[in-house]
């Protein structure tokens, strides 16, 4: 899930993880960010913006032992089953049933281990495509689970993956290592690119793509509408993620004034999985 949002003047880039409380509550969550040396107190403004923390609310600031705290928060996760895809960590290889294809992510420092609604709902959705792509993209792509997920389902397939956080690029060619997938920009492997959404002229050389992942946040996908849209190929589809219920609607009404037609609406458990497409 891509952060483009007020912390990403901050150097270096604070960690975002966001956790849902419940299910049953998804309009509740936890905002974690870590940072290296104590915040400023510009930066613990630009965290109260994000959170939408109200009028004489703070957020807790505490000094942490120097641990891995991202990667020790998601450790202990179990295997997640998604459409065709069984999402495992090392210890869990031998859960994959054999009519799935199994996807190795470890716990690290990038989101998208496949146990967050919208991760798993987007490899859902993934493993519905009909037609093969050709040409894909994965903007936001965080460990780089969807992007390989996708070249794993098309080997055929050019994939490129993009995140404004470097460790998250680190994270994914670490992913794809693992998971025997090569990096290159012909098919069968993906690019992975550190670019601030669509803004780098190899994501630019590439298009149009024939399949996008977006699985960022309702804001950002709304900022990025016309730019996303316009380098989805005709037939193309778009499959968007990150956003809450009560967000769907503005989103897809961004996405129908950029030209695109909604073909499918996965309410996923209160984090909505809408896939678009280019009729023209």
């Amino acid at each position: 899930m891509q952060s483009e949002n007020a912390l990403s003047a901050f150097e270096p880039v604070p960690v975002v993880v966001v956790t849902e409380i419940s299910p049953e509550r998804p309009n509740d969550y936890r905002l974690d960010v870590f940072v290296e040396n104590e915040p400023s107190a510009t930066l613990v403004a630009a965290v109260r913006t994000l959170a939408g923390v109200h009028a004489g609310e703070n957020p807790l600031v505490e000094k942490l032992p120097d641990d891995d705290w991202v990667t020790m928060s998601q450790a202990g996760l179990d295997p997640v089953h998604a459409g065709r895809f069984t999402v495992h960590v090392a210890a869990d290889r031998d859960q994959v049933p054999k009519e799935n294809i199994g996807l190795q992510i470890e716990a690290s420092r990038a989101f998208g281990t496949g146990h967050h609604a919208t991760t798993a709902g987007c490899l859902r959705a993934l493993s519905n495509v009909k037609e093969p792509p050709q040409n894909i993209l994965d903007l936001g792509t965080g460990t780089g689970l969807l992007a390989i997920a996708a070249t794993k389902l098309f080997p055929a397939a050019r994939v490129a993956a993009s995140d404004i956080d470097p460790v998250s690029i680190e994270v994914g060619r670490e992913n794809l290592d693992v998971n025997a997938v090569r990096e290159g920009d012909d098919a069968g492997s993906v690019k992975l690119v550190v670019a601030d959404g669509l803004d780098d002229e190899n994501l630019a050389r590439r298009a149009p793509y024939d399949l996008i992942f977006a699985n960022i946040l309702a804001g950002p996908l709304i900022d990025m509408s016309g730019s996303i849209a316009g380098v989805l190929a005709p037939g193309g589809s778009l499959i968007l993620a990150g956003l809450l219920t009560d967000q769907a609607g503005d989103v897809l009404a961004a996405y129908e004034k950029a030209g695109l037609t909604p073909t499918d609406h996965d309410p996923n458990r209160g984090w909505p999985i809408l896939v678009m497409t280019r009729i023209s």
